[in-house]
Protein backbone atom coordinates (compact mmCIF):
# COMPACT_ATOMS: atom_id res chain seq x y z
CA UNK A 1 0.00 0.00 0.00
CA UNK A 2 1.45 3.01 -1.32
CA UNK A 3 0.81 6.99 0.53
CA UNK A 4 1.19 9.55 -1.92
CA UNK A 5 3.19 12.62 0.19
CA UNK A 6 0.86 15.73 0.93
CA UNK A 7 1.32 18.62 -0.86
CA UNK A 8 0.68 21.29 1.91
CA UNK A 9 1.85 21.74 5.43
CA UNK A 10 -0.57 20.07 7.98
CA UNK A 11 -2.67 23.41 10.26
CA UNK A 12 -1.38 21.88 13.15
CA UNK A 13 1.74 23.04 11.18
CA UNK A 14 1.25 26.19 10.70
CA UNK A 15 -0.50 26.46 13.99
CA UNK A 16 3.45 25.94 15.60
CA UNK A 17 5.17 28.11 13.37
CA UNK A 18 2.09 31.00 14.98
CA UNK A 19 2.84 29.68 18.36
CA UNK A 20 6.73 30.34 18.08
CA UNK A 21 5.84 33.61 16.91
CA UNK A 22 4.05 34.56 19.98
CA UNK A 23 6.26 33.73 21.87
CA UNK A 24 8.96 35.26 20.55
CA UNK A 25 11.24 32.01 19.87
CA UNK A 26 12.21 33.54 16.30
CA UNK A 27 15.43 31.89 15.43
CA UNK A 28 13.77 28.03 16.39
CA UNK A 29 10.72 29.52 14.29
CA UNK A 30 12.91 30.55 11.36
CA UNK A 31 14.75 26.98 11.51
CA UNK A 32 11.53 24.97 11.05
CA UNK A 33 9.85 27.15 8.35
CA UNK A 34 12.86 26.83 6.72
CA UNK A 35 12.36 23.48 6.67
CA UNK A 36 9.00 23.13 6.37
CA UNK A 37 9.89 25.48 2.75
CA UNK A 38 11.80 23.07 1.59
CA UNK A 39 9.39 20.20 2.04
CA UNK A 40 6.29 22.20 0.57
CA UNK A 41 7.95 24.43 -1.99
CA UNK A 42 4.99 26.16 -3.20
CA UNK A 43 3.02 26.98 -0.01
CA UNK A 44 3.26 30.71 -0.30
CA UNK A 45 1.69 30.98 3.62
CA UNK A 46 5.58 29.64 4.83
CA UNK A 47 7.43 31.80 2.96
CA UNK A 48 4.86 34.51 4.06
CA UNK A 49 5.47 33.59 7.74
CA UNK A 50 8.85 33.38 7.08
CA UNK A 51 9.47 36.93 5.82
CA UNK A 52 7.36 38.31 8.96
CA UNK A 53 10.44 35.98 11.10
CA UNK A 54 13.09 37.68 9.23
CA UNK A 55 11.37 40.84 9.52
CA UNK A 56 11.52 40.83 13.62
CA UNK A 57 14.99 39.76 13.48
CA UNK A 58 15.76 42.69 11.68
CA UNK A 59 17.22 40.27 8.50
CA UNK A 60 15.46 42.66 5.90
CA UNK A 61 17.13 41.17 2.74
CA UNK A 62 15.59 37.80 3.04
CA UNK A 63 12.28 39.27 4.64
CA UNK A 64 12.23 41.00 1.29
CA UNK A 65 13.00 37.83 -0.82
CA UNK A 66 10.73 35.34 1.40
CA UNK A 67 7.35 37.70 0.60
CA UNK A 68 8.56 37.92 -2.56
CA UNK A 69 8.23 34.28 -2.93
CA UNK A 70 5.08 34.31 -1.36
CA UNK A 71 3.40 36.58 -4.15
CA UNK A 72 5.22 34.70 -6.50
CA UNK A 73 3.36 31.69 -5.67
CA UNK A 74 0.27 33.15 -5.05
CA UNK A 75 -0.06 36.57 -7.34
CA UNK A 76 -2.61 37.89 -4.70
CA UNK A 77 -1.60 37.28 -1.50
CA UNK A 78 -1.89 40.71 0.21
CA UNK A 79 -0.46 39.74 3.53
CA UNK A 80 2.49 38.95 1.46
CA UNK A 81 3.12 42.22 0.01
CA UNK A 82 2.41 44.31 2.75
CA UNK A 83 5.43 42.31 4.50
CA UNK A 84 7.62 43.00 1.58
CA UNK A 85 6.64 46.86 1.97
CA UNK A 86 7.45 46.58 5.45
CA UNK A 87 11.00 45.00 5.04
CA UNK A 88 11.45 47.27 1.93
CA UNK A 89 10.52 50.05 4.58
CA UNK A 90 13.57 49.10 6.87
CA UNK A 91 15.85 49.14 4.02
CA UNK A 92 15.30 52.59 3.13
CA UNK A 93 13.58 51.25 -0.52
CA UNK A 94 11.26 53.98 -0.53
CA UNK A 95 9.60 53.58 -3.72
CA UNK A 96 9.55 49.93 -4.07
CA UNK A 97 8.01 49.86 -0.75
CA UNK A 98 5.34 51.98 -1.52
CA UNK A 99 4.49 50.01 -4.73
CA UNK A 100 4.32 46.95 -2.43
CA UNK A 101 2.02 48.32 0.05
CA UNK A 102 -0.13 50.19 -3.01
CA UNK A 103 -0.39 46.70 -4.32
CA UNK A 104 -1.89 44.79 -1.36
CA UNK A 105 -4.60 47.21 -0.68
CA UNK A 106 -5.33 47.12 -4.13
CA UNK A 107 -5.41 43.20 -4.39
CA UNK A 108 -7.95 43.48 -1.11
CA UNK A 109 -9.67 46.56 -0.89
CA UNK A 110 -11.30 46.00 2.82
CA UNK A 111 -7.85 44.96 3.73
CA UNK A 112 -8.00 47.70 7.45
CA UNK A 113 -4.12 46.70 7.95
CA UNK A 114 -2.52 47.08 4.59
CA UNK A 115 -4.45 51.03 4.72
CA UNK A 116 -3.01 51.34 7.97
CA UNK A 117 0.59 50.65 7.19
CA UNK A 118 -0.07 52.18 3.97
CA UNK A 119 -0.69 55.41 5.85
CA UNK A 120 2.00 54.98 8.88
CA UNK A 121 4.27 55.03 5.67
CA UNK A 122 3.43 57.88 3.92
CA UNK A 123 3.33 59.48 7.20
CA UNK A 124 6.95 58.85 7.30
CA UNK A 125 7.66 60.33 4.40
CA UNK A 126 6.01 63.66 5.03
CA UNK A 127 2.76 62.87 2.54
CA UNK A 128 0.79 63.69 5.77
CA UNK A 129 -2.74 64.38 3.57
CA UNK A 130 -2.56 61.54 2.00
CA UNK A 131 -1.61 59.61 4.86
CA UNK A 132 -4.80 60.93 6.48
CA UNK A 133 -6.95 59.53 3.77
CA UNK A 134 -5.49 56.03 3.79
CA UNK A 135 -5.98 56.14 8.06
CA UNK A 136 -9.24 57.33 7.35
CA UNK A 137 -10.22 54.54 5.00
CA UNK A 138 -8.76 51.84 7.13
CA UNK A 139 -11.10 53.20 9.98
CA UNK A 140 -14.03 53.26 7.75
CA UNK A 141 -13.34 49.62 6.94
CA UNK A 142 -12.33 48.51 10.86
CA UNK A 143 -13.99 51.50 12.92
CA UNK A 144 -12.54 50.15 16.01
CA UNK A 145 -8.92 49.79 14.63
CA UNK A 146 -7.15 51.46 17.67
CA UNK A 147 -3.99 51.82 15.74
CA UNK A 148 -5.16 53.66 13.28
CA UNK A 149 -7.23 56.00 15.34
CA UNK A 150 -3.71 57.05 17.13
CA UNK A 151 -2.19 57.49 13.53
CA UNK A 152 -4.92 59.37 12.12
CA UNK A 153 -4.05 61.66 14.95
CA UNK A 154 -0.91 61.94 14.07
CA UNK A 155 -1.53 62.71 10.49
CA UNK A 156 -3.83 65.66 11.14
CA UNK A 157 -1.59 67.57 14.20
CA UNK A 158 1.17 67.38 10.70
CA UNK A 159 -1.95 69.10 9.10
CA UNK A 160 -2.55 71.33 11.92
CA UNK A 161 -5.97 70.00 12.35
CA UNK A 162 -5.54 69.64 16.16
CA UNK A 163 -8.68 69.18 17.28
CA UNK A 164 -9.63 66.41 14.82
CA UNK A 165 -6.00 64.79 16.33
CA UNK A 166 -7.21 65.23 19.77
CA UNK A 167 -10.48 63.38 18.81
CA UNK A 168 -8.80 61.07 17.33
CA UNK A 169 -6.52 60.29 19.83
CA UNK A 170 -9.40 59.92 22.93
CA UNK A 171 -11.00 57.79 20.05
CA UNK A 172 -8.02 55.30 20.45
CA UNK A 173 -7.82 55.42 24.15
CA UNK A 174 -11.71 55.02 24.65
CA UNK A 175 -10.98 51.80 23.07
CA UNK A 176 -7.77 51.42 25.12
CA UNK A 177 -7.89 53.07 28.38
CA UNK A 178 -3.79 51.55 28.45
CA UNK A 179 -2.59 52.99 25.36
CA UNK A 180 0.49 55.16 26.48
CA UNK A 181 0.99 56.22 23.07
CA UNK A 182 -1.90 57.55 22.43
CA UNK A 183 -1.62 59.88 25.21
CA UNK A 184 2.00 60.54 24.62
CA UNK A 185 0.66 62.09 21.20
CA UNK A 186 -2.04 63.76 22.65
CA UNK A 187 0.05 65.53 24.90
CA UNK A 188 2.09 66.79 22.07
CA UNK A 189 -1.55 68.50 20.56
CA UNK A 190 -2.16 69.63 23.52
CA UNK A 191 1.15 71.31 24.05
CA UNK A 192 0.36 73.01 20.32
CA UNK A 193 -2.66 74.12 21.20
CA UNK A 194 -1.24 76.13 24.22
CA UNK A 195 -2.78 73.48 26.76
CA UNK A 196 0.07 73.27 29.15
CA UNK A 197 -1.53 71.53 32.00
CA UNK A 198 -3.83 69.31 29.82
CA UNK A 199 -0.62 68.19 28.05
CA UNK A 200 1.11 67.80 31.22
CA UNK A 201 -1.47 65.18 32.46
CA UNK A 202 -1.63 63.73 29.32
CA UNK A 203 2.58 62.84 29.31
CA UNK A 204 2.11 61.99 32.91
CA UNK A 205 -0.14 59.33 32.00
CA UNK A 206 1.54 58.20 29.37
CA UNK A 207 4.22 57.41 31.77
CA UNK A 208 1.83 55.80 33.79
CA UNK A 209 0.88 53.23 31.92
CA UNK A 210 4.64 52.35 30.78
CA UNK A 211 7.64 53.75 32.59
CA UNK A 212 9.86 52.91 29.49
CA UNK A 213 7.85 55.59 27.35
CA UNK A 214 10.59 57.93 27.09
CA UNK A 215 9.23 60.31 24.85
CA UNK A 216 6.64 61.50 27.07
CA UNK A 217 9.54 61.82 29.61
CA UNK A 218 11.28 63.78 27.68
CA UNK A 219 8.11 66.23 26.51
CA UNK A 220 7.01 66.02 30.15
CA UNK A 221 10.85 67.30 31.66
CA UNK A 222 10.67 70.28 28.81
CA UNK A 223 7.26 71.49 30.73
CA UNK A 224 8.56 71.30 34.28
CA UNK A 225 11.35 72.71 36.50
CA UNK A 226 13.43 70.40 38.41
CA UNK A 227 14.83 70.15 42.13
CA UNK A 228 16.88 67.39 43.38
CA UNK A 229 13.57 65.87 45.19
CA UNK A 230 11.39 65.87 41.96
CA UNK A 231 10.06 62.13 41.86
CA UNK A 232 10.50 62.02 37.91
CA UNK A 233 13.65 62.62 37.99
CA UNK A 234 14.71 60.13 40.31
CA UNK A 235 12.58 58.10 38.38
CA UNK A 236 13.76 58.79 35.04
CA UNK A 237 17.66 58.22 36.85
CA UNK A 238 16.93 54.89 38.42
CA UNK A 239 15.19 54.24 34.46
CA UNK A 240 18.74 55.51 32.98
CA UNK A 241 20.67 52.98 35.26
CA UNK A 242 18.55 49.73 35.17
CA UNK A 243 15.90 49.74 32.53
CA UNK A 244 16.45 47.60 29.17
CA UNK A 245 16.37 50.83 26.49
CA UNK A 246 16.57 50.51 22.96
CA UNK A 247 18.51 53.22 21.81
CA UNK A 248 15.88 54.99 21.03
CA UNK A 249 14.09 55.20 24.33
CA UNK A 250 17.78 55.72 25.55
CA UNK A 251 18.05 59.20 23.45
CA UNK A 252 14.72 60.52 24.35
CA UNK A 253 15.94 59.51 28.30
CA UNK A 254 19.40 61.64 27.67
CA UNK A 255 17.16 64.79 26.76
CA UNK A 256 15.08 64.51 28.91
CA UNK A 257 17.81 63.98 32.44
CA UNK A 258 19.86 66.77 30.25
CA UNK A 259 16.96 69.13 30.97
CA UNK A 260 16.44 68.22 34.72
CA UNK A 261 20.48 68.61 35.44
CA UNK A 262 20.29 72.00 33.44
CA UNK A 263 17.30 73.06 35.63
CA UNK A 264 19.32 71.88 38.69
CA UNK A 265 22.56 74.05 37.65
CA UNK A 266 24.57 70.49 37.11
CA UNK A 267 25.93 72.07 34.06
CA UNK A 268 28.78 68.97 33.66
CA UNK A 269 25.92 66.23 34.09
CA UNK A 270 23.54 68.15 31.40
CA UNK A 271 26.05 68.21 28.95
CA UNK A 272 26.59 64.61 29.23
CA UNK A 273 23.15 63.53 28.88
CA UNK A 274 23.12 65.67 26.32
CA UNK A 275 26.25 64.40 24.13
CA UNK A 276 25.29 61.11 24.86
CA UNK A 277 21.72 61.89 23.49
CA UNK A 278 22.86 63.25 20.62
CA UNK A 279 25.20 61.22 19.53
CA UNK A 280 22.27 58.50 19.63
CA UNK A 281 20.40 60.74 17.60
CA UNK A 282 22.83 60.86 14.97
CA UNK A 283 23.51 57.26 14.89
CA UNK A 284 19.58 56.60 14.38
CA UNK A 285 19.67 59.24 11.69
CA UNK A 286 22.31 58.30 9.35
CA UNK A 287 23.23 62.23 8.94
CA UNK A 288 25.97 62.55 6.94
CA UNK A 289 27.71 66.10 6.51
CA UNK A 290 29.70 65.12 3.68
CA UNK A 291 25.73 64.53 1.79
CA UNK A 292 24.67 68.33 2.67
CA UNK A 293 27.91 69.37 1.14
CA UNK A 294 27.23 67.45 -2.32
CA UNK A 295 23.60 68.93 -2.02
CA UNK A 296 24.63 72.79 -1.39
CA UNK A 297 27.07 72.25 -4.68
CA UNK A 298 24.79 70.79 -6.29
CA UNK A 299 22.56 73.78 -5.90
CA UNK A 300 24.43 76.37 -6.52
CA UNK A 301 25.87 74.74 -9.61
CA UNK A 302 22.63 74.31 -11.04
CA UNK A 303 21.59 78.37 -10.44
CA UNK A 304 25.16 79.49 -11.54
CA UNK A 305 23.63 77.92 -14.76
CA UNK A 306 20.25 79.11 -15.09
CA UNK A 307 20.12 82.20 -13.09
CA UNK A 308 19.20 84.15 -15.84
CA UNK A 309 16.43 81.85 -16.97
CA UNK A 310 12.79 84.06 -17.45
CA UNK A 311 10.56 83.49 -14.41
CA UNK A 312 7.75 81.28 -14.46
CA UNK A 313 4.26 83.26 -15.96
CA UNK A 314 2.46 84.36 -12.99
CA UNK A 315 -1.22 82.45 -12.92
CA UNK A 316 -3.63 84.06 -10.49
CA UNK A 317 -3.57 82.97 -6.94
CA UNK A 318 -5.79 83.86 -4.49
CA UNK A 319 -3.11 83.56 -1.40
CA UNK A 320 0.45 85.07 -1.67
CA UNK A 321 3.27 83.08 0.42
CA UNK A 322 5.51 84.13 2.81
CA UNK A 323 8.94 81.92 3.30
CA UNK A 324 10.25 82.29 6.89
CA UNK A 325 13.47 80.86 6.73
CA UNK A 326 16.80 80.35 8.73
CA UNK A 327 19.04 78.35 10.55
CA UNK A 328 16.78 76.44 13.36
CA UNK A 329 16.71 77.84 16.75
CA UNK A 330 17.15 81.47 14.68
CA UNK A 331 13.80 83.22 15.73
CA UNK A 332 11.93 81.72 12.87
CA UNK A 333 9.02 80.67 15.23
CA UNK A 334 9.08 84.57 16.64
CA UNK A 335 8.82 86.24 13.67
CA UNK A 336 5.61 83.67 12.25
CA UNK A 337 3.54 84.53 15.42
CA UNK A 338 4.28 88.12 14.73
CA UNK A 339 2.77 87.93 11.61
CA UNK A 340 -0.18 85.48 11.99
CA UNK A 341 -1.11 88.07 14.61
CA UNK A 342 -2.21 90.41 11.44
CA UNK A 343 -5.79 89.75 10.15
CA UNK A 344 -4.73 89.00 6.68
CA UNK A 345 -1.90 86.08 7.72
CA UNK A 346 -2.54 82.54 7.83
CA UNK A 347 0.16 80.78 9.52
CA UNK A 348 0.62 77.11 7.76
CA UNK A 349 3.52 76.35 10.73
CA UNK A 350 6.19 74.02 9.24
CA UNK A 351 5.06 72.26 6.66
CA UNK A 352 7.05 70.13 3.89
CA UNK A 353 5.06 70.95 0.79
CA UNK A 354 8.09 72.77 -1.08
CA UNK A 355 10.52 69.94 -0.23
CA UNK A 356 8.55 67.30 -2.57
CA UNK A 357 7.23 70.17 -5.08
CA UNK A 358 11.01 70.40 -5.65
CA UNK A 359 12.39 66.57 -4.99
CA UNK A 360 9.59 65.73 -7.43
CA UNK A 361 11.05 67.75 -10.60
CA UNK A 362 14.13 65.90 -10.01
CA UNK A 363 16.20 69.48 -10.61
CA UNK A 364 19.84 67.88 -9.93
CA UNK A 365 19.00 65.07 -12.69
CA UNK A 366 17.89 66.93 -15.54
CA UNK A 367 19.40 70.86 -14.64
CA UNK A 368 16.07 73.30 -13.99
CA UNK A 369 13.86 73.98 -16.67
CA UNK A 370 10.46 76.76 -16.79
CA UNK A 371 8.03 73.92 -17.10
CA UNK A 372 9.79 71.92 -13.60
CA UNK A 373 9.21 75.38 -12.57
CA UNK A 374 5.96 75.83 -13.22
CA UNK A 375 5.10 72.86 -12.12
CA UNK A 376 6.46 73.44 -8.35
CA UNK A 377 4.30 77.04 -8.81
CA UNK A 378 0.59 74.88 -9.15
CA UNK A 379 1.79 72.15 -6.62
CA UNK A 380 2.89 75.18 -4.32
CA UNK A 381 -0.72 77.34 -4.96
CA UNK A 382 -2.72 74.28 -5.16
CA UNK A 383 -1.65 72.78 -1.66
CA UNK A 384 -2.36 76.69 -0.08
CA UNK A 385 -5.69 76.64 -2.10
CA UNK A 386 -6.69 73.34 -0.39
CA UNK A 387 -5.94 74.90 2.81
CA UNK A 388 -9.28 76.73 2.34
CA UNK A 389 -8.84 80.20 4.43
CA UNK A 390 -9.55 83.64 4.00
CA UNK A 391 -6.25 85.58 5.00
CA UNK A 392 -4.21 87.14 2.07
CA UNK A 393 -1.18 85.68 3.17
CA UNK A 394 0.30 82.11 3.96
CA UNK A 395 3.48 81.72 6.37
CA UNK A 396 5.75 78.75 5.86
CA UNK A 397 8.05 78.51 8.47
CA UNK A 398 9.91 75.34 7.30
CA UNK A 399 13.35 76.99 8.22
CA UNK A 400 15.40 75.31 6.14
CA UNK A 401 13.52 76.25 3.41
CA UNK A 402 16.95 78.57 3.01
CA UNK A 403 18.28 76.06 0.66
CA UNK A 404 15.28 76.94 -1.91
CA UNK A 405 15.50 80.32 -2.34
CA UNK A 406 16.36 80.58 -6.02
CA UNK A 407 13.42 77.85 -6.63
CA UNK A 408 10.71 79.79 -5.18
CA UNK A 409 11.93 83.35 -6.49
CA UNK A 410 12.10 81.81 -10.24
CA UNK A 411 8.59 79.50 -9.74
CA UNK A 412 6.61 82.29 -7.41
CA UNK A 413 8.11 86.00 -7.88
CA UNK A 414 5.42 87.35 -5.84
CA UNK A 415 6.64 85.44 -2.49
CA UNK A 416 7.97 87.38 0.39
CA UNK A 417 10.91 85.47 1.74
CA UNK A 418 11.77 86.77 5.20
CA UNK A 419 15.03 85.34 6.44
CA UNK A 420 16.25 85.64 10.16
CA UNK A 421 19.89 85.70 11.48
CA UNK A 422 21.00 85.21 14.60
CA UNK A 423 24.39 84.73 16.63
CA UNK A 424 26.07 82.09 15.26
CA UNK A 425 26.95 80.96 18.63
CA UNK A 426 23.53 80.93 20.46
CA UNK A 427 21.99 79.54 16.90
CA UNK A 428 24.58 76.37 16.89
CA UNK A 429 24.18 75.56 20.84
CA UNK A 430 20.67 76.08 20.87
CA UNK A 431 20.42 73.68 17.60
CA UNK A 432 21.99 71.24 19.37
CA UNK A 433 20.53 71.36 22.95
CA UNK A 434 17.03 70.99 21.58
CA UNK A 435 15.57 67.45 20.42
CA UNK A 436 14.24 67.66 16.73
CA UNK A 437 12.35 64.71 15.48
CA UNK A 438 12.63 63.36 12.39
CA UNK A 439 16.00 63.26 10.22
CA UNK A 440 15.88 66.52 8.12
CA UNK A 441 18.21 68.48 10.51
CA UNK A 442 20.76 65.81 11.48
CA UNK A 443 23.54 68.11 11.78
CA UNK A 444 22.60 69.30 14.53
CA UNK A 445 23.66 66.15 16.98
CA UNK A 446 26.81 67.42 16.42
CA UNK A 447 29.26 70.31 17.28
CA UNK A 448 31.53 69.66 14.72
CA UNK A 449 28.35 69.27 12.31
CA UNK A 450 26.37 71.85 12.94
CA UNK A 451 29.40 74.82 13.07
CA UNK A 452 30.26 73.47 9.39
CA UNK A 453 26.20 73.35 8.49
CA UNK A 454 26.53 76.78 9.82
CA UNK A 455 28.89 78.08 7.31
CA UNK A 456 27.36 76.10 4.33
CA UNK A 457 24.02 78.36 5.28
CA UNK A 458 25.95 81.55 5.42
CA UNK A 459 27.47 80.54 1.98
CA UNK A 460 24.43 79.31 0.28
CA UNK A 461 22.60 82.91 1.73
CA UNK A 462 25.63 85.05 0.45
CA UNK A 463 24.94 82.99 -2.82
CA UNK A 464 21.11 83.51 -2.98
CA UNK A 465 21.83 87.51 -1.91
CA UNK A 466 24.29 87.85 -4.61
CA UNK A 467 22.03 86.39 -7.57
CA UNK A 468 18.43 87.91 -5.96
CA UNK A 469 19.69 91.48 -4.44
CA UNK A 470 17.06 93.02 -2.62
CA UNK A 471 14.95 90.27 -3.18
CA UNK A 472 15.13 88.77 0.74
CA UNK A 473 14.28 91.11 4.15
CA UNK A 474 16.90 89.91 6.29
CA UNK A 475 15.94 90.46 10.29
CA UNK A 476 19.24 90.14 13.13
CA UNK A 477 17.12 88.42 15.67
CA UNK A 478 18.89 90.18 18.69
CA UNK A 479 17.72 93.40 16.87
CA UNK A 480 14.41 92.39 16.73
CA UNK A 481 14.00 91.86 20.81
CA UNK A 482 15.85 95.30 21.53
CA UNK A 483 13.88 97.40 18.77
CA UNK A 484 10.46 95.54 18.31
CA UNK A 485 8.40 97.84 16.80
CA UNK A 486 10.84 99.52 14.59
CA UNK A 487 11.36 95.43 12.63
CA UNK A 488 8.00 95.10 13.22
CA UNK A 489 6.89 97.90 11.00
CA UNK A 490 9.34 97.29 8.44
CA UNK A 491 8.32 93.71 8.29
CA UNK A 492 5.06 94.02 7.76
CA UNK A 493 5.59 96.91 5.07
CA UNK A 494 7.91 93.92 3.34
CA UNK A 495 5.12 92.22 3.63
CA UNK A 496 2.51 94.65 1.72
CA UNK A 497 0.52 94.83 5.57
CA UNK A 498 -0.87 97.92 7.05
CA UNK A 499 -0.10 98.06 10.43
CA UNK A 500 -1.90 96.22 13.39
CA UNK A 501 -1.56 96.87 16.74
CA UNK A 502 -1.93 93.24 17.79
CA UNK A 503 1.42 92.06 16.09
CA UNK A 504 3.10 93.96 19.53
CA UNK A 505 0.96 91.59 21.02
CA UNK A 506 2.23 88.60 19.37
CA UNK A 507 2.03 86.08 22.90
CA UNK A 508 -1.74 86.23 23.33
CA UNK A 509 -2.63 84.62 20.27
CA UNK A 510 -4.39 81.74 20.56
CA UNK A 511 -3.10 80.21 17.29
CA UNK A 512 -1.26 76.28 17.40
CA UNK A 513 2.78 76.48 17.73
CA UNK A 514 4.35 73.09 16.75
CA UNK A 515 7.79 73.54 17.33
CA UNK A 516 10.78 73.52 19.78
CA UNK A 517 9.51 77.05 20.75
CA UNK A 518 5.98 76.53 21.35
CA UNK A 519 6.12 77.88 25.16
CA UNK A 520 8.27 80.75 24.69
CA UNK A 521 5.88 82.56 21.86
CA UNK A 522 3.26 82.57 24.23
CA UNK A 523 5.43 84.69 26.83
CA UNK A 524 6.09 88.76 25.85
CA UNK A 525 9.32 88.87 23.87
CA UNK A 526 12.41 88.59 25.99
CA UNK A 527 16.15 89.60 25.31
CA UNK A 528 18.88 87.78 26.54
CA UNK A 529 18.47 84.29 25.50
CA UNK A 530 21.37 84.61 22.78
CA UNK A 531 24.00 84.66 25.90
CA UNK A 532 22.45 81.17 26.97
CA UNK A 533 25.69 79.23 25.96
CA UNK A 534 27.79 80.83 27.95
CA UNK A 535 27.13 78.44 30.88
CA UNK A 536 27.84 75.86 28.94
CA UNK A 537 30.86 77.70 27.16
CA UNK A 538 33.49 75.32 28.48
CA UNK A 539 32.68 72.10 26.47
CA UNK A 540 31.99 74.51 23.44
CA UNK A 541 35.46 75.43 22.62
CA UNK A 542 35.78 73.59 18.89
CA UNK A 543 32.44 74.85 18.19
CA UNK A 544 33.32 78.33 19.25
CA UNK A 545 36.55 78.17 17.37
CA UNK A 546 34.82 77.42 14.08
CA UNK A 547 32.29 79.94 14.26
CA UNK A 548 34.80 82.99 15.65
CA UNK A 549 34.34 84.60 11.95
CA UNK A 550 30.82 84.24 11.83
Amino acid sequence: MFFSKPKQPSPEQIQQLTQLFALGELEELIEEANELARKFPKTAQIHNILSVAYNATGDYHAAVDSAERATQIQPDYAKAFLNQGNALANLGEDEEALNSYRQAVLIAPDFAEGYNNLGAFLLKLQQHEEAAKSFTIALEIKTDYIKAHNNLGCALMELGRYEEAITNFESAIALNPDYAEAYNNMGGALLDTGRKQDAIDSFSRAIELNPHSTEAHRQLAGLLSFASDNRLYADMKVLYRLGELTDTQRMHLCFALAKAEDDMGNVEQSFDYLKEGNQLRKVLSGYSLDADRELFRQIKSAFSMTIQQQPVTETDNTHTPIFILGMPRSGTTLVEQILCSHSKVHGAGEVAILDHGINSIEWNKHGIHSDQLQNLRQHYLSWMESLDVSEDFITDKATINFRWIGFILQSMPEARIIHIKRDARATCWSAYKHFFGGDALGFSCDLDDVSEYYKLYVDLMDFWELHFPGRIHHINYESLTESQEDKTRKLLDYCGLDWEEQCMDFHLSGRAVATASNEQVRQKMYQGSSEAWHTFETHLEPMLRQLKDY
